[in-house]
């Protein structure tokens, strides 16, 4: 029965192939053939979309077979256990195969029935999927990408809060936090075991030339490396300069300023206002009363994240070098003594004060 009834679909469109004409389809769907246009199209996109979609449970895909609608099977869900139902064949196996592998299934399967099936597979909406980050980032650890146009946002910490939904490299960054002021930005690394995929990304290409090809498309298994410099001696100046004024670093910089200002202890600098060393002695209320000038050096320690107990220091004049400081920075700002004949006119000040205030106020009284 099956065999007759395809048999005529089969007559009916072998009577409509001269009317035969290729729709477009939108850049999510894949077909069994690619027109010039579409050759193009792929050419000017592959450095920024040409993943292969690896398709899995809960995704939604749409099968259509020219000139044969009774074949159409829009908005499949694919099962728990990978298969989807399409008509005159059950529990077809879908998981794990590309949109382009699962058109060529399909037109093997139809192709006992039909001459040369034109087979296209839309991909609907795509599942919600996991993707693992780790190394120098502010919250490593997985995080559930949420494609769905129609949700809020990721499915994240909630200060990982963001709205954009597009499943690219940055977004996700910018989900766990942001850049650690001390990764490499120039060989971060995706892998997937799922199709056993190796990409390279060049961050500091995206942050100072707006190179997009950078900006790497996630899919569901990625694993997203962000290696660390050897020490914080590695750091170059004016490439951390460019990253803590992008959307992917930390806003907040700690520091911690000890010694003779007024308000001693941890501040926080926002990163892309200013993050140098005359700002965090402001922050911290500036230079206290007593010392009569700015001193001529102020001492700048910073850790080693390979070796937390080892502290390398170097001495800053601050009105010479506006320092640049990273995050955990401590700031010790000695005391400038006042010269003797300096102390010994505020000590006479201060005993004469007494008198002074008893002074005026018998004369507002008189």
């Amino acid at each position: 029965m099956i065999r007759i009834l395809l048999c005529f679909l089969l007559t009916i469109n072998l009577l409509f192939l001269h009317d035969k004409c290729y729709a477009n389809e939108s850049n999510a769907t894949v077909s069994g053939k690619l027109t010039a246009s579409d050759s193009k199209d792929a050419k000017v996109s592959q450095n920024f979309m040409a993943r292969k979609y690896i398709l899995g449970p809960n995704d939604i895909i749409s099968i259509n077979i020219y000139n044969i609608p009774t074949l159409a099977q829009q908005e499949v869900r694919v099962q728990p256990d990978g298969k989807i139902n399409i008509a005159y064949f059950q529990n077809l196996s879908v998981a794990g195969k590309t949109i382009q592998e699962l058109v060529e299934t399909i037109k093997t399967k139809y192709s006992e029935y039909l001459v040369n099936p034109d087979v296209s597979v839309k991909l609907v909406q795509s599942r919600p999927f996991i993707v693992y980050v780790s190394g120098a980032i502010i919250n490593p650890g997985s995080y559930e990408l949420n494609t769905i146009t129609n949700s809020s946002s990721y499915n994240s910490k909630p200060e990982a809060f963001i709205e954009r939904k597009t499943p690219l490299l940055t977004n996700i960054l910018l989900a766990c936090g942001g850049l650690s002021y001390d990764s490499d930005l120039e060989n971060i690394e995706i892998t997937n075991d799922l199709d056993h995929s190796v990409y390279k990304a060049n961050l500091l290409k995206l942050i100072k030339d707006g190179d997009s090809s950078q900006d790497i498309y996630l899919i569901s298994g990625d694993r997203i490396k962000i290696p660390l410099l050897n020490t914080a001696s590695k750091i170059n100046v004016e490439n951390y300069k460019l990253l803590s004024r992008s959307t992917l670093f930390e806003k907040d910089i700690p520091i911690r300023v000890i010694g003779y200002v007024n308000n001693p202890g941890l501040i926080r600098l926002n990163s892309s206002e200013s993050n140098n060393l005359n700002s965090a002695i402001a922050a911290a209320g500036g230079y206290l009363k007593d010392s009569a000038y700015i001193p001529k050096n102020v001492y700048v320690s910073r850790g080693d994240r390979n070796n937390n107990t080892k502290l390398s220091t170097q001495a800053i004049n601050p009105k010479e070098n506006d320092f640049i400081l990273m995050p955990n920075d401590i700031v010790y700002v000695p005391e400038k003594s006042r010269p003797l004949i300096g102390k010994a006119f505020d000590y006479a000040s201060r005993i004469m004060m007494p008198f002074y205030v008893f002074s005026t106020g018998y004369s507002i009284w008189k």
